[in-house]
């Protein structure tokens, strides 16, 4: 047999693994849920990026193999064997749109592209007359030719695409022919425009032709960086090109290569230049950002160029779905295409609305879950209480009925086996007419509350006044108990209400018991019979121990009693106020005690006003 505290922790233990079980299960599921629903969309996104990758892949792969078509197709005469400017007009038609035509000299110096250069107006016709003339054997007409063509010919270049001004210019400037500030002026101003070659070759000539600040105005602007055309030619010398380019060309004629951060194909010329296109960072990135972009708006592409792409392999990539979804497409050894998707935080953001909604569930659940197990615990105590109230009521019950039983049992075999004088023969009566009066009050209050409880008991209330019916009480009550100081009597003979007279002093006579029960040392008791917010109240008062406020409402239930020690140790059955409260509702009223403990307690019932004339009320 558990203890009290025993059987409270366990069923604080059951309440606690009942609440917790369905909560634990849920938010096992729903993170499992959330789980999977990040991932498939992490899946969902991966897909997709590979999908791009392999349409990609295979757009590069076709537009490839058409250019080298179309490479290995086209006559050497002229364009590719004319000037760079015919062969940058034959290359540009057959370039895919991700690569840069190019020509190469002879020593693998660039000669296509050209050099960004500033738009200017086209040379005046007879730039090359003097040009030529210039150069001719003449020293007067040579220095004349020279002149005309630096006041008119800034723009003017060889067949080749050459620069002939700055040539000229320095060597006058040598000779201080020339403003040395309008030398560095133009080269300021066609820097940009200048082959690698013509680079070099003008800047050993600033060093002997100009001094003091045009000389360092003039270096600026030759060392200025050419940030497409320098990495295009840093490109094609890095990954070993020069050993691609001396093996062997295929049938076609070509020799394709993919050699660090650069791919493509060259053809090689009769002259010895090579012609064809190559694909690089700055090429690939301008494709895949411009106008033309061949990716879908939600996917984003970055360029990866040395380290970061070296090694890729061939067949596109996706890393582990704990990640960011994206896909690798390798161009070269050390050149590839990261896809990935337009908005990383996309599929977080959905994974974090799933957790958000997983939390209103799951606080959902606990709710559900904390509200049903605290309905079952509150069942079962309620249960468990009840079936204890009920093993109480019937030992109290049985109590009660015994002691007035074995007192007529008693003196009835006195009666009857003749042990008694004839004196005595008048007290004995008396007791046992006591005895079974007590039987029957008890037997009476028990079929009384039977029959409230089973809803069958009907008061029959007509308008009387409430201070007769209490007086009455009060009467039997000291007739039982003649031992007891008198009962103190406030009753207001004006108090009339529409009242049951018999259940008033029942609901009265059980008020007085309970007294006697519990303060039977502190008498003498107080009964009040007054008019109070458009009803009678009758209160009944005591000076004993007083009552719990936490035991104030519990104690009008069924078979409920305060929980101290001296309920424990009076005998009763735990009906008495609930038939009072009971009482009180039939009459449309009420019933309350109000009490402190170690104050007494005054026990209120109020009933409303007469309402008309004789009426029953269930």
């Amino acid at each position: 047999m558990l203890s009290p505290r025993a059987s409270r922790l366990r069923d604080w233990a059951l309440f606690a693994a009942a609440a917790s079980v369905p909560a634990i299960c849920v938010g096992v599921l729903g993170l499992r849920a959330v789980s999977n629903e990040a991932d498939g969309a992490r899946r969902e996104v991966a897909l997709g990026l590979a999908t791009a990758s392999a349409r990609l892949s295979r757009a590069i792969d076709q537009e490839t193999d058409r250019a080298e078509a179309a490479l290995a197709a086209l006559p050497l005469a002229d364009p590719l064997t004319g000037p760079p400017e015919a062969a940058a007009a034959a290359l540009a038609g057959i370039a895919p749109p991700f690569a840069a035509p190019v020509l190469l000299a002879p020593d693998r110096s660039v000669l296509l592209p050209p050099p960004a250069a500033p738009k200017a107006a086209p040379a005046p016709d007879g730039c090359a007359a003097l040009a030529r003339a210039a150069a001719g054997p003449d020293a007067q007409a040579r220095a004349a030719a020279r002149r005309d063509f630096l006041a008119r010919c800034a723009e003017a270049r060889s067949p080749a695409g050459r620069w002939l001004w700055p040539v000229l210019a320095l060597d006058a400037a040598a000779d201080r022919a020339v403003d040395q500030d309008a030398v560095a002026a133009w080269l300021e101003a066609h820097a940009a425009g200048l082959s690698e070659p013509e680079r070099k070759a003008a800047a050993i000539e600033v060093d002997a032709a100009l001094s003091g600040e045009p000389r360092e105005r003039a270096r600026a602007a030759l060392a200025a960086p050419r940030p497409e055309r320098d990495a295009l030619v840093a490109e094609l010398r890095r990954g070993g090109l020069d050993a691609a380019l001396r093996a062997r060309p295929d049938a076609r004629g070509l020799v394709s290569f993919r050699a660090g951060a650069a791919a493509g194909a060259l053809r090689a010329l009769p002259d010895g230049r090579s012609a064809g296109f190559v694909i690089y960072a700055g090429s690939l990135a301008g494709w895949l950002h411009g106008d033309a972009r061949p990716l879908p708006p939600d996917v984003r592409a970055d360029v990866l160029a040395g380290a970061a792409a070296a090694g890729a392999g061939r067949a596109p990539v996706a890393p582990e779905l704990g990640g960011a979804p994206a896909a690798l497409l390798p161009i070269a050894p050390e050149l590839a295409v990261r896809l990935s998707p337009a908005d990383p935080a996309a599929v977080e953001r959905h994974a974090a609305r799933g957790k958000r909604l997983l939390v209103g569930v799951g606080a959902a659940a606990t709710a559900l879950a904390l509200g049903l197990a605290a309905l079952l615990f509150a069942r079962m105590r309620a249960a468990r209480r009840s079936s204890e109230l009920r093993t109480d009521f019937v030992a109290a019950v049985s109590h009660e009925l015994r002691t007035p039983i074995a007192s007529v049992r008693m003196l009835s075999e006195l009666l009857e086996e003749g042990r008694l004088a004839p004196d005595e023969h008048r007290e004995v009566f008396e007791a046992l007419g006591r005895e079974s009066r007590r039987l029957g009050e008890t037997v009476e209050r028990l079929l009384g509350f039977s029959r409230m409880m089973a809803g069958r008991a009907a008061a029959e209330r007509a308008p009387a006044r409430v201070a007769d019916a209490v007086a009455a009480s009060i009467d039997t009550f000291e007739e039982r108990n003649p031992e007891m100081p008198r009962v103190v009597r406030d009753l207001d003979p004006a108090a009339e209400a529409s009242i049951d007279a018999g259940q008033i002093q029942l609901a009265v006579d059980n008020l007085l018991a309970n007294a006697l029960k519990y303060a039977p040392l502190a008498a003498p008791y107080r009964v009040r019979v007054a008019r109070e917010r458009g009803g009678v109240a009758i209160a009944v008062e005591d000076r004993g121990p007083g009552i719990a406020r936490r035991d104030q409402r519990r104690i009008f239930e069924p078979f409920e009693r305060a929980d101290d020690r001296l309920s424990r140790a009076v005998s009763g059955s735990g009906i008495g106020l609930s038939l009072v409260r009971h009482v009180a509702r039939a009459h449309g009223g009420g019933a309350r005690v109000d009490s402190e403990p170690g104050r007494g307690a005054v026990f209120t019932l109020w009933i409303p006003a007469p309402r008309g004339p004789k009426e029953q009320t269930p």
